[in-house]
């Protein structure tokens, strides 16, 4: 697919928490390798190893924004992790479900859009605000930025 179809970070996605931005520029990277694949002969394991790196990552971002949120007492954890769940299985039926490298960008584009920019700007934002709201220092807490 053309570059024009990917999707990328714009400074605008920024919730003000630097390690948590960090991982969400990683996600936009991961799920861009997508849009770098041409047709070869290893398409299939290519594929499928782009979409299990974001989808792991996508954990481990999930598991340490859900860290975060705990620590600072953010009022609507619950929720935020039923929206996390969510967006996992949309990930999981992707891999499971057999289709072709433009049928997997497509959906993968309508995925990451729903992680990367809809659930940055209206959910994640929302973490960013309560803890700046409360004057939460970002030090006190450090993600696996890796």
């Amino acid at each position: 697919m053309p570059h024009q179809d990917k999707v990328y970070w714009e400074n605008s996605y920024s919730i003000g928490i630097r390690s948590i931005d960090i991982q969400h520029h990683k996600l936009f990277d991961i799920v861009n390798k997508l849009y770098d694949l041409e047709e070869s002969e290893n398409i299939k394991e290519e594929i499928r190893d782009i979409l299990y790196a974001f989808k792991d990552y996508t954990l481990v971002h999930f598991k340490d924004e859900e860290r975060y949120m705990q620590t600072i007492g953010y009022p609507d954890f619950e929720a935020h992790c039923k929206l996390h769940e969510k967006i996992i299985e949309g990930l999981v039926n992707i891999i499971r479900t057999p289709a072709s490298l433009s049928i997997i960008q497509t959906k993968m584009k309508v995925i990451a859009k729903r992680i990367l920019i809809d659930h940055i700007v209206n959910e994640d934002h929302k973490i960013g605000i309560f803890a700046q709201g409360k004057g939460i220092e970002e030090e006190i807490f450090t993600l696996d930025e890796s």
